[in-house]
C-alpha cells in the first residue's frame, strides 16, 4: 500500500544539502516513488511517496540518520517530526 511521508522541518536545511545528501551520499531509496521539496517558512520541508511503509520505516532507520551525520558533520539534535500516511484513497490527474 502506498505510504507518504511528510518532514516539516528536515535537518538538511536546503535543498541543495537535500540534493546533495539524495544524489552523492545516498544510494536511491528501494521503494521511493516520488519526492518533493521546498521551504515553508525558513524550513525544508519534504513530501515522499513510497510503495509501502516498510520501505520509508527501512530508509529512515538505516540510512537516513547515518547519511545526515555525513552530510552535517554530527547527528542531528533531535530526529525530524515525520508525519507518515497509509494511502486510502488517491486522485491522479
Amino acid at each position: 500500500m502506498t505510504y507518504v511521508t511528510v518532514v516539516e522541518d528536515s535537518p538538511a536545511g536546503t535543498v541543495e544539502n537535500l540534493d546533495k545528501l539524495m544524489s552523492d551520499i545516498l544510494p536511491e531509496p528501494d521503494g521511493l516513488a516520488a519526492r518533493y521539496a521546498g521551504t515553508v517558512g525558513g524550513k525544508l520541508a519534504i513530501v515522499a511517496i513510497w510503495e509501502s511503509r516498510d520501505h520509508a520505516e527501512t530508509f529512515m532507520s538505516t540510512q537516513l540518520g547515518p547519511g545526515l551525520r555525513r552530510l552535517l558533520g554530527a547527528a542531528p539534535a533531535s530526529p525530524p517530526h515525520t508525519l507518515g500516511i497509509e494511502v486510502e484513497h488517491y486522485y491522479v490527474r
